[in-house]
């Protein structure tokens, strides 16, 4: 046994030091550096080097995957059922987004220019330095995080009620800020009034999967443009999730703080549920899909931990749209949205929860030739649109009153950035749980003179307050104006969350933390 060169292993080291540079994958040194040891290692029977190698080759790819940003591989196996479901063109499609021709021809061009420079370069010089410089700018880039975060100027953070308000202490790390970010979201609650004050209202929220402002910049559309109509529009409202089921829950509790992803799924006080204040009132609470809810649980998530328990409208004979990802059919918006007016005549006042997946990744048009589903999401997007300002219409001609709001859930993530490709949500990245929020007043005499765009981070908590000072203040009877509702309105620090996933703004730049792990800074850019 005596050390040798790595060989041709230098090319997976000079492989992944590429990607590192550009930010396409993380690189733990330690592992990676053991690896090449092992590597150098050269024993004198030849099966046990051939062994080696074959244990290497393994190894290689379960490293590269540990190093890359693809989720963690339990994570996958908890989520083999719902993999099971996607259809073969939908795996052809993300296999596309992960393998294109432009990677191929590039580690081609480096195969072909390490075969041709080994002759007189020294490689394993070259991958020793390459471990030692990125191991340096490890523990530079580690040193300066922890001494930004250990120094940073104190944060107040105001919310409407001044018992919640919390000073956030220089010298906190991440882990006590997230913390202290939580334990202030447990104070919070809305508190409904015991009768409505002033004329009756519906109150209709429409919760749309898949539509974040970096989703709108990519296919040209302005966020004010498209709410050109409405009242009030939340130009950075934070999802905080990159998933529908914890989304859809997260709004439906509204009425309380945000809670961490572990209490999202518990069960929690009846007074954070917004539509069981809502019924308290005497509302009748709807719920209404045009998908069949069956994918990871939706309804019974909704159902369980939402509070929402109202049976679904029945949209069986509605015409079909869209294939989703799965194949499950998804109907016409439009259709299902008439439909649920024509029988809710009688349903007064009028609760009711909207959630539609059109713009979901992986969806097809019926009856039409299957393509990238990127390529149809302007046209999805627009024709979701024209149902809803249809929508708007006809409420309008009902001459009903109506607080009707839109609530995506989450991004596409349609352009993908250097951590995760193009459809890809398992870290719930700025680009993808920043979303466009907009709320319209639909009556006679509400007093709505210009469009008020609010360009701080709001969360869901916000949107509860809303309501509740609409329900106190009879806006609807022209006795409060729309932007007296906006006044101390509650703002929310940018945190997100997935299972094993949390993303956090530290001094003004996202920071993430996988698995409970170290804190690393979200790489920006393409």
């Amino acid at each position: 046994m005596k050390l040798s060169g790595l060989g041709v292993w230098n090319l997976y080291f000079l492989v992944k030091f590429a990607l590192f540079y550009y930010g396409a994958i993380d690189f733990n040194v330690l592992t990676n550096a053991a690896f090449a040891a092992l590597l150098a290692i050269k024993f004198k029977k030849p099966l046990i080097e051939k062994v080696k190698h074959l244990l290497g080759g393994v190894f290689a790819v379960v490293l590269l995957y540990q190093d890359s940003w693809l989720p963690p591989i339990n994570r996958l196996t908890k989520q083999a059922g719902n993999v099971q479901d996607f259809s073969f063109g939908y795996f052809i499609e993300l296999l596309s987004r992960v393998i294109n021709i432009d990677m191929l021809l590039a580690l081609f061009v480096i195969s072909v220019c390490f075969w041709y420079t080994s002759q007189w370069i020294r490689f394993t010089t070259v991958t020793i330095v390459g471990l030692l410089v990125v191991g340096w700018q490890g523990d530079s880039s580690q040193t300066q995080f922890v001494n930004n975060v250990a120094n940073p100027e104190p944060v107040t953070q105001n919310q409407s009620n001044p018992q919640t308000q919390v000073i956030t202490q220089a010298s906190q790390s991440p882990d006590q800020k997230l913390a202290d970010f939580y334990r202030q979201q447990s104070l919070l609650m809305s508190h409904f009034p015991s009768q409505v004050n002033g004329e009756l209202f519906d109150v209709i929220i429409l919760n749309i999967c898949s539509m974040a402002v970096a989703d709108l910049n990519a296919i040209g559309v302005s966020v004010t443009d498209m709410y050109k109509d409405f009242d009030v529009v939340f130009s950075d409202f934070n999802s905080a999730t990159s998933y529908s089921g914890p989304a859809a829950v997260r709004l439906l509790r509204a009425s309380c703080g945000q809670t961490s992803q572990t209490a999202l799924f518990k069960e929690a006080p009846e007074q954070c549920h917004l539509f069981k204040n809502l019924e308290k009132l005497g509302y009748q609470n709807n719920v209404v899909m045009n998908h069949d809810g069956h994918f990871d649980e939706f309804k019974g998530l909704i159902n369980k931990y939402g509070g929402l328990d109202s049976p679904p409208f029945n949209i069986d004979s509605m015409p079909v749209a869209l294939r989703g990802f799965d194949n499950s059919p998804i109907y016409s918006d439009e259709a299902v949205l008439d439909g649920w007016l024509e029988q809710s005549e009688d349903c007064k006042p009028c609760a009711m929860y909207y959630n539609t997946t059109s713009l979901h990744d992986g969806n097809q048009l019926e009856n039409q030739p299957r393509v990238n589903s990127k390529e149809t999401y302007p046209i999805r997007h627009k024709n979701l649109f024209a149902d809803i300002n249809q929508f708007v219409k006809k409420l309008e001609k009902r001459g009903r009153n109506v607080m009707l709001m839109i609530v995506p859930e989450h991004g596409a993530n349609l352009k993908g950035d250097k951590v995760q490709f193009a459809g890809l949500r398992e870290i719930p990245s700025p680009a993808i749980v920043s979303v466009p929020v907009a709320i319209k007043f639909i009556g006679p005499d509400v007093q709505n003179y210009s469009q008020i765009v609010v360009d701080d981070s709001t969360s869901y908590f916000a949107l509860s307050e809303l309501v509740s000072k609409t329900l106190q203040t009879d806006v609807f009877g022209g006795n409060s104006s729309v932007a007296n509702l906006l006044e101390n309105l509650p703002k929310a620090p940018k945190v997100a969350e997935n299972e094993g996933t949390i993303m956090m703004y530290v001094n003004q730049r996202p920071f993430i933390q996988l698995d409970g792990g170290d804190w690393s800074a979200y790489p920006q850019g393409k």
